[in-house]
């Protein structure tokens, strides 16, 4: 059924009638065949109903429109078509009066007219989307529809117009808004401001029409950004790279993944947690990983990109990546400004303390020594994430969780979680215990960690809690209890 068809807003309830021809119908100035296959094989079977805004001033479409589609002798529409996604159907009267249901909104989309691609600016709710699986990283954003508020929580997407920008700064884009939209500190930036933003080292090719950017040039426009990005190779670092990558976007870091040619946004990962575990003394859970999560602008959002491509031939799931994991070449992690210790370098610290001689798992906790194989998860998180999660985790004893609601902590802290498989494979994913360690030490202070804790124990630097020389002090635990992992940083599907 299709309501209010000349004005403003139309809103297409779906029936064995009007489905999605009916949109291309109804958006076919802006509306591509291309445009809207992709729509499609994400949201068929999820949408029920489509609000279509029509001459919608987008903000990031009018500053590319601005600053290069006008000055073409034949230039496109100015202005936009915002398609609004929602899980039941309603009345054009309910959305004025205020009755549609928020839990019902799946996001929205921008229809620019630009060719070859023009789906724009796009949030979607990858929770509300069927056939989705992971854990992502995710931003809140409020959108109006003629007065009518509604909120979505997803990572944002947007497509290259193959003149202004291209993958590069689709994906430059993608990742600045994630950060813009969830961190204060962090200002919003447009496409084309991204793509004039290289100007100053394009080095001999003209900033646009754009041809691309190189890794480097990306990590380049996060610096001038207030970032202070990292650069990994899978050729620099090999038998490494991937869990390097995993350990990155588990801190809820969205990468910039290169592979042959191409720029995609890594923003999450597929774990399965009922894997079998290497029979290892030490083994990261980097091991359950089964692919990443990726924002790629040729195709849609939070596609999955396998441990290996798919076979030629065989049946294509559209939520499945044509690219492998060993197709990523390289990656660009945007850390924030106050993180100085790389994850490489806190993997070797925890692997030198947590076989010291005196703070050991051996020396010092029965609990950990007697088991053959212990699981660590390290990533990266902030102190006010850490703290506001201590209540309703436990930390396995009152005395662990009151000590470190006052200890003081840097504003960024590196954490290696340990537990034992049979805690971690049964669905739970608990814990023993964890390692906490400032993330403005560098890699050769061994003696930088803020606390270490173990079933048994726990020891925490209150000197340099209180910018003083390292005093070491300790705690007995009495009757632990394992605990959840911290989830703050990505949310699961």
């Amino acid at each position: 059924m299709i309501q209010n068809e000349t004005g403003l807003l139309t809103v297409i309830a779906f029936d064995t009638t009007d489905t999605w021809d009916a949109l291309a119908t109804l958006c076919a100035s802006h509306l591509t065949r291309t445009g809207l296959t992709k729509l499609k094989r994400l949201l068929d079977g999820t949408v029920k109903c489509i609000a279509i805004e029509k001459h919608y001033i987008d903000r990031d479409y009018r500053d590319t429109f601005s600053g290069y589609h006008s000055k073409k002798f034949v230039t496109p529409d100015a202005r936009t078509i915002r398609l609004h996604f929602f899980t039941e159907t309603f009345l054009v009267e309910d959305l004025r009066a205020h009755l549609v249901k928020p839990e019902t909104y799946i996001g929205y989309s921008i229809i620019r007219p630009t060719r070859p691609n023009c789906i724009g600016r796009t949030l979607l709710d990858p929770v509300l989307i069927k056939g989705l699986v992971g854990t992502v990283c995710r931003c809140h954003e409020r959108v109006s529809i003629q007065g009518t508020e509604l909120c979505v929580d997803g990572f944002p997407f947007i497509s290259q117009d193959g003149d202004a920008t291209v993958c590069a700064e689709s994906a430059a884009w993608m990742v600045l808004r994630y950060f813009s939209n969830r961190y204060r500190s962090y200002r919003e930036m447009h496409p084309f401001e991204i793509t004039t933003a290289t100007q100053n080292y394009a080095f001999g090719q003209r900033v646009y029409p754009s041809r691309g950017l190189h890794l480097w040039q990306m990590a380049e426009t996060l610096r001038r950004e207030g970032f202070s990005p990292v650069i990994y190779s899978r050729a620099g670092f090999q038998g490494s790279f991937d869990e390097l990558l995993y350990t990155y976007i588990e801190s809820g870091f969205p990468v910039f993944a290169m592979l042959n040619g191409h720029v995609v946004v890594a923003l999450g990962h597929h774990s399965d947690y009922a894997g079998i575990v290497p029979a290892q003394p030490l083994v990261k859970t980097s091991v359950f990983n089964r692919g990443f999560v990726i924002n790629d602008d040729n195709n849609f959002p939070y596609q999955r990109i396998d441990l290996t491509a798919p076979a030629a031939g065989a049946p294509r799931n559209p939520l499945i990546s044509d690219y492998g994991l060993p197709e990523i070449l390289a990656f660009a992690v945007p850390l924030p400004e106050k993180v100085f210790l790389a994850a490489e370098e806190f993997d070797a610290l925890v692997q030198t303390l947590i076989t010291d001689h005196q703070l050991g798992m051996e020396a010092r906790s029965p609990t950990l020594k007697s088991s053959p194989t212990i699981l660590t998860r390290q990533y990266l998180t902030t102190c006010k994430s850490f703290k506001n999660h201590l209540h309703k985790r436990g930390m396995g004893s009152d005395l662990v969780r009151d000590v470190y609601h006052e200890l003081p902590m840097p504003h960024f802290i590196w954490v290696c979680e340990l537990t034992i498989p049979s805690l971690y494979v049964s669905g739970c994913q608990e814990i023993w215990g964890e390692i906490i360690w400032d993330a403005t030490r560098n890699g050769h202070e061994p003696g930088g960690f803020i606390a270490v804790h173990y079933p048994e124990k726990l020891w925490v630097d209150l000197g340099s809690a209180l910018n003083q020389p390292q005093k070491i002090s300790e705690w007995t635990i009495a009757n632990p209890k394992h605990y959840p992992v911290l989830r703050s940083n990505l949310r699961e599907l």
